[in-house]
Formats: C-alpha cells, sequence, structure tokens
C-alpha cells in the first residue's frame, strides 16, 4: 500500500466513488461521514492524507485542518477538499484555513492522483527537514512557529506568461489583494526570472496552444539548484485536467484550475509562500546547528568531531591512491602561564591569534582544526617528509617570531608552539586507523615537548630545533 487515505463525506455515493479511485492507485482507504467521526479514527489510524468534502454534515474542511492542526501528531497530514457547488467563498474560506487544495466534483482522476501524489511528496520533505534538524542536535519547529513580521509581505513572487502585457494585467489585479512583490515576464526569457533577488514563488501560464514551453519551464525551475526552492504555481487554461495533472507531476506546488482569479491566486500564494518561508527558516536552522556542531566557536576552526572523520577520508585517499600526507599537532608551549599571569580572556585572545596565523600558512586542500584547549590538528595531504619539516618550521616561526600584542595588556607576550608530526605513506595508511595515526602525531609531540619545547618532532626522527 501507498499510504492510508481518510475520505470524510456525508454522501456515501460519493466516499464509495473516491475509494474505488484509491483503492486503484493501491491506497488503503478509510471512511467516515461526519467531523465529529474524527476523532475517534485518528486516535486509532494516523492517515497520510485527508481527503474530505468541502461542506459536511456537522461541519467544513475548515473544521477538519483546525482538528488535525489542534494535535501535534497530525499538524503536517494535508487536506484536501471537493467542492461539490462551485462555492468560491467557501473555497476561498477552506484555503485561508491552511486547506492545501479544493477541487471541483466531478474529480478527474488523473488531476486527483497527480494533486494527491504532489502533497504527499511535499509532505515527505517537510517531514525529512524535522528528522535532519533532530539529527543536527535540535528540535523541530513547533507548529505554532509563525514568521517575522513583514517577512511574507516582502516575498517576490514573479508573473511568467506568454507575452509579458498579459503579465502586468495579472500583476494589476494580483496587487488589489496582495502586498507581495510582484515581477512580471515573458515566458521565453529564463534568464530575467533567474535575475538576482531568485523569486520565493513563480506562477507559470499554461498557454493551450503552446502548453510544452510552461510545462518544460517548470521541470527547468525546479532541477535548478538556484529556484528549486521556488513555489511554483501553475495556471493552464480552463478545464484542462490533462494540463494540470502534467504540471503537478513535473514539480508544480499548486495548480488554478479555474483559470486566473487574482483573490484565490492570493490565498494559495499566500498558503505556500507561508509553508515555504518556514521550511527556508527551518533549512538556515540545520546549516547553523550543523556549522556549530563541527565549528569551534572561539576560533572558527574546525574541531575534533569533523577533523576525526575527516581524516579517515584522506587516509582512506591515500590508501586507494597511494598519495602520502602529513598529520601534524601543535601545542602552545606553556600557555597556562598566560591565563595565570593575565586571565583567561588574554588567553583566549592569544588561541584567536594563534589560529589565525597558523590558518593563514595552509593551503585550500589543507585542514586546520583545533582539537584541545590549546592543541591543534593538520591534515596536509600529498606532503612527504621533507614538505612536513619545512611547513612546521614555518608554523613555529609564525609563532615565535612576532609576539602577540593583546588589547589591555602593557607588553607584548612572546609564544612558542612545539609540534609533533608523522607521514602517512601509502604502506603506512594500509595498516594504520586515524586514532593510530593521531596517537604517533602526539608521541612526536611529548619528544619536541622534552627535547625543550619550541621545536619539530617528525616521527622516526629527531627533534629539530624551531
Amino acid at each position: 500500500m501507498q499510504g492510508t487515505v481518510l475520505v470524510i463525506d456525508g454522501v456515501s455515493t460519493n466516499r464509495i466513488a473516491l475509494k474505488v479511485q484509491l483503492s486503484e492507485a493501491y491506497f488503503d482507504v478509510v471512511q467516515i461521514d461526519t467531523l465529529s467521526a474524527l476523532g475517534p479514527v485518528l486516535a486509532q489510524k494516523r492517515p497520510d492524507l485527508v481527503i474530505t468534502a468541502l461542506s459536511l454534515p456537522d461541519g467544513s474542511a475548515s473544521d477538519v485542518k483546525r482538528v488535525l492542526s489542534a494535535s501535534g501528531a497530525f499538524e503536517t497530514v494535508p487536506v484536501l477538499a471537493i467542492d461539490a457547488q462551485d462555492d468560491m467563498a467557501a473555497r476561498l474560506a477552506a484555503l485561508s484555513a491552511g486547506v492545501q487544495d479544493v477541487l471541483l466534483q466531478p474529480v478527474d482522476d488523473m488531476v486527483l492522483q497527480a494533486r494527491i501524489r504532489s502533497l504527499l511528496r511535499a509532505r515527505s520533505a517537510k517531514e525529512e527537514l524535522r528528522q535532519q534538524r533532530s539529527a543536527a542536535g535540535g528540535f523541530a519547529l513547533p507548529a505554532g512557529d509563525c514568521l517575522p513580521t513583514g517577512l511574507l509581505e516582502s516575498a517576490t513572487v514573479a508573473l511568467v506568461t506568454q507575452s509579458v502585457s498579459k503579465a502586468h494585467c495579472w500583476s494589476a489585479a494580483l496587487a488589489l489583494h496582495s502586498q507581495f512583490k510582484l515581477r512580471c515576464h515573458n515566458m521565453s526569457d529564463i534568464r530575467s526570472i533567474m535575475t538576482s533577488p531568485v523569486p520565493d514563488a513563480i506562477v507559470i501560464e499554461l498557454d493551450e496552444e503552446n502548453p510544452g514551453l510552461g510545462l518544460r519551464l517548470i521541470a527547468d525551475l525546479r532541477a535548478r539548484a538556484a529556484t528549486r526552492q521556488s513555489i511554483i504555481v501553475a495556471l493552464p487554461e480552463s478545464n484542462a485536467p490533462e494540463l494540470a495533472a502534467e504540471a503537478l507531476d513535473r514539480g508544480a506546488h499548486d495548480v488554478l484550475q479555474s483559470g486566473f482569479v487574482a483573490e484565490e491566486l492570493n490565498m494559495r500564494l499566500t498558503t505556500q509562500l507561508e509553508q515555504k518561508l518556514l521550511e527556508d527558516q527551518l533549512r538556515d536552522s540545520i546549516r547553523s546547528e550543523l556549522k556549530a556542531a563541527v565549528l569551534d566557536p572561539m576560533t572558527g576552526l574546525y574541531n575534533r568531531r569533523y577533523a576525526t572523520p575527516y581524516l579517515e577520508q584522506v587516509l582512506q585517499h591515500a590508501r586507494d591512491t597511494g598519495e602520502s600526507f602529513a598529520l601534524m599537532v601543535a601545542d602552545l608551549d606553556h600557555f597556562k602561564r598566560v591565563n595565570d599571569a593575565y586571565g583567561h580572556p588574554v588567553g583566549d585572545a592569544v588561541l584567536v591569534e594563534t589560529a589565525a596565523r597558523l590558518g593563514s600558512l595552509i593551503g585550500p586542500k589543507d585542514l586546520l582544526a583545533r582539537i584541545g584547549g590549546e592543541e591543534f590538528l593538520f591534515v596536509l595531504p600529498g606532503q612527504n617528509a621533507p614538505d612536513a619539516a619545512a611547513s612546521a618550521a614555518n608554523l613555529c616561526a609564525a609563532i615565535n617570531e612576532r609576539a602577540f600584542h593583546i588589547a589591555g595588556v602593557e607588553k607584548p607576550i612572546s609564544m612558542t608552539v612545539s609540534i609533533g608530526a608523522v607521514i602517512a605513506t601509502h604502506r603506512r595508511a594500509l595498516s594504520m586507523t586515524a586514532a593510530e595515526l593521531i596517537a604517533e602525531a602526539d608521541q612526536a609531540l611529548y619528544a619536541a615537548k622534552n627535547a625543550g619545547r619550541n621545536q619539530v618532532s617528525l616521527k622516526s626522527n629527531s627533534p629539530v630545533a624551531a
């Protein structure tokens, strides 16, 4: 089964017809006839989608959406309403309440199946985002989260038509109902659509005489990284179910089957953009949390959590290609004296400056990470023993040749660093793990410390004064 669909309709023949359509698509169908029966069903079943009549004997599609939204367990379940009366006011009220779409009866099977696929894809993407947020160490945004004031009104909507004059007509009508920033484009000029800032939503005309152009544009925009997250609303000519279904399957988020109606378009755009902007916030939150998980907040360098798996990848590359690399562990000498003499804020300032100096000497393929209080790790791909000795000497010089001038400290602070290095040749890469290599670099570091500090110790070699 593809999933469970809950059908709510007071008319038994409507429920039976929908069950036939859905069963043929391998959905498990649960049927009820009233709003009051919704609660008991939800206690036993977890539907993936709800299809409800716009008007029920004891409520409406809007009420169904409110019941689902009130429960954290079901607030992401999409609701699709069926309008038997072509009631524009009721349709707009349902869309305003958060119902994802309202289809007119009789429902074309091709459109119904395409809309269901579209809604389930959207729900799956939303759930995946929430799971990523949890995996990143955070918590999914609660249903009550709302957008910052003014964010929705500042959203950009591109109107794309065969002739730009029609887009201007649409813009004038839509402006009476919305505060979106509207842009008008000719369909053949995709470059102008991609002009920064990329639109938050794109409304695309599907002209009956040449629908292929609009359909290709939908697929193209969904495939491009810059516009992949933009909302796409398709607007075919009235009574064109094949075009509506094709647009949904090509990636459109919504379709206006009744043709251009400014008030309805504004309502659909508002619903879609609210969801899109909330998901953008969630993505930003995930990126921030992932970044925080692998970066040292003081120095901005990568931390041990990032460095260890990175080293494993470089080690595997050495096994596969035979290319050697250098691994170094550096430690500031007598750093505790700085903290004891000047306090931790000054010590922190020294660490930040140390990170900057060391970071200025590594290449784009190299890794520098802070793995302890005053301890730093380097991974330098492609380096052999002479390369590593020269690099380590330069790193030592970056610390010991210039004293540290710290705000609030009268005299400059002189510092030195000790470095332990190992070379991971192809042979050693085949027999050692990342943890074992780090342990060897630590041993080399201890040798440098025992030799008097301000030293470089290359594994199997004698310590060298920096």
